[in-house]
């Protein structure tokens, strides 16, 4: 029975499987619709993962993919064909993973092109990364939404105007600029970090998360930390403090460790 003011649509809730350098994933429930964004792990982790939220691959709807690199979708096409479901991804990363996703079922969506997976309304956006077509989304059901952006070298304003009409931000937090400069990485490598199409500084998270929080945002939350780079407690507390500065409460943050998951969040 529903009541008189509509249907009673159960919680949109999100959580990060697993967000760093050696594999990301978001699985995302909204009742009718269960969609996994990214799948750089192997199959086996992702359905463990999966199995501790009681969630079996057949009842995934579709995996989403941001783009083509490793590390976001090299389990993509096992978990498609094992769950019987898609890879929904543009035009630019189904070219770049067409090797990889060869003899599985591909649906194809266009950047800044709302479109609709049962529920969820879903609005793909460019980001700065060094990939085919990286974007990042939007995705909103009943009036509530989270903005996934990771993997990306800079933020500008249309990332930051997106955030601030979400409720739940998830964004990138990759490096300290202090502990990269001191790492072993090669100077190569670091200049393709530094690049405003390589990955976001803490500094930079801290910004955005700071803008964002002019709008409706309550919690963000960040993500694909570097193991070398930084600290989880550091990353969190840079974006903290932006946010103290400000006089700011309203936002809570978290930091997801690397290679580690995160609570489940709902949106009403």
């Amino acid at each position: 029975m529903h009541s008189l003011d509509g249907p009673v649509l159960t919680p949109l809730r999100v959580r990060i499987l697993r967000s760093g350098s050696s594999g990301n994933a978001i699985f995302l429930d909204a009742g009718d619709v269960r969609l996994i964004v990214d799948a750089g792990l192997p199959v086996e982790m992702i359905v463990r993962e999966l199995a501790s939220l009681s969630i079996r691959p057949p009842d995934l709807t579709a995996v989403l993919l941001t783009h083509e690199h490793d590390d976001h979708a090299k389990g993509a096409a096992a978990l498609s064909r094992m769950a019987r479901c898609p890879v929904l991804a543009n035009e630019g990363t189904l070219a770049a993973s067409a090797a990889a996703l060869a003899e599985t079922p591909v649906e194809r969506f266009a950047t800044g092109r709302p479109f609709a997976v049962g529920s969820l309304t879903i609005d793909a956006f460019p980001l700065p990364h060094d990939a085919a077509e990286p974007v990042g989304f939007t995705i909103s059901r009943n009036g509530s939404s989270v903005v996934i952006a990771t993997d990306l070298g800079s933020t500008g304003d249309e990332i930051v105007a997106r955030a601030r009409g979400a409720d739940l931000l998830i964004l990138e937090a990759n490096y300290d600029l202090r502990l990269l400069s001191v790492s072993p990485y090669p100077w190569f490598l670091k200049n393709r970090i530094l690049s405003t199409t390589g990955h976001l500084s803490n500094d930079a998270a801290a910004s955005a998360v700071v803008g964002a929080a002019e709008g409706r945002l309550r919690t963000a939350v960040l993500v694909h930390l570097s193991e070398i780079n930084n600290l989880t407690p550091l990353a969190r507390d840079t974006v903290q403090w932006a946010l103290d500065r400000e006089g700011i409460t309203h936002v809570a943050v978290d930091a997801v460790r690397p290679n580690g998951t995160s609570r489940t969040y709902e949106l009403q």
